[in-house]
């Protein structure tokens, strides 16, 4: 972006930050709306008298004003919901725009993950992998297939979020959109299998607090819709012939890996 296109981007984001609205903004800076659309659209720059206008109006500086948006001081008395979610937008954007993107097709996945404090059972939720063009983004579906009153349907998550590759390694960040709301994370790998499995490890949330579990991710069948995908999606026992068995031989191999890992790095 030119210095002038810098200049229109933080003006627009900081009027609505600080008024709401772009006709607000102006009559507060005492600069006709007409001639605010000009700077908006990058038509023409501003004089000196109407940038000083601005700069006081605003609280940032002239130099500040042409940076780069995502280097403008944004914290400028209370912060606004558009304030903060511009800054949240600037600083996501190299994660769901730059390259490379996420190389994991679209579709419906199961995802496999231990239970902390319950080695004998695995929780299996429902992934679902979308395209938006360049962004890969995902839903994952925790316990729906348990019924209303048993001890898992306390647990039931919606979490919606980006996946992000980075070093061979896919990140899946999000938040649950239910409940208490916690940010969650999945940092899995590609596995040396013809089947394509993923396999990896997760920070989850427990009723005793943040803990960690071991996860294998495999893709399902196209004839497989989504209804039948979460109506499978409940906690298994880890000898369960209804898992498959590729899962449940490499989950034992993700646990001990994390455990190694752990161990290993804490000395």
């Amino acid at each position: 972006m030119s210095a002038l296109e810098n200049f229109a981007e933080n003006l627009r984001r900081l009027c609505l930050a600080k008024a709401g609205s772009i006709s607000a903004a102006a009559r507060g800076m005492q600069i006709g709306r007409s001639q605010i659309e000009s700077y908006l659209q990058a038509r023409r720059a501003p004089g000196r008298a109407s940038v000083k206008k601005i700069c006081q109006y605003l609280g940032v500086t002239e130099e500040e004003m042409y940076q780069r948006p995502v280097s403008v001081d944004l914290d400028h008395g209370r912060p606004s919901a558009q304030r903060i979610l511009s800054a949240a937008r600037d600083a996501l954007e190299p994660l769901l725009f730059a390259d490379p993107s996420a190389g994991i097709a679209p579709g419906i996945y199961h995802a496999y993950m231990t239970i902390p404090s319950t080695p004998g059972s695995l929780l299996c939720a429902v992934i679902v992998i979308a395209k938006q063009g360049s962004a890969t983004t995902f839903r994952r579906l925790t316990n729906r297939a348990v019924k209303r009153g048993e001890y898992w349907s306390r647990f039931t998550g919606d979490h919606k979020g980006i996946v992000v590759e980075r070093l061979n390694c896919l990140s899946f960040v999000a938040a649950n959109q239910i409940g208490t709301q916690e940010p969650t994370l999945m940092r899995l790998w590609w596995l040396p299998f013809s089947e394509k499995l993923l396999g990896g490890h997760a920070m989850i949330f427990t009723p005793a607090g943040p803990s960690f579990s071991a996860v294998v991710m495999v893709p399902l069948s196209a004839k497989v819709n989504l209804r039948t995908a979460l109506r499978l999606a409940k906690v298994y026992r880890t000898t369960d012939e209804a898992v498959p068995r590729i899962v449940r031989d490499m989950i034992v191999q993700q646990r001990a890996d994390f455990i190694s890992a752990v161990t290993r790095d804490l000395g």
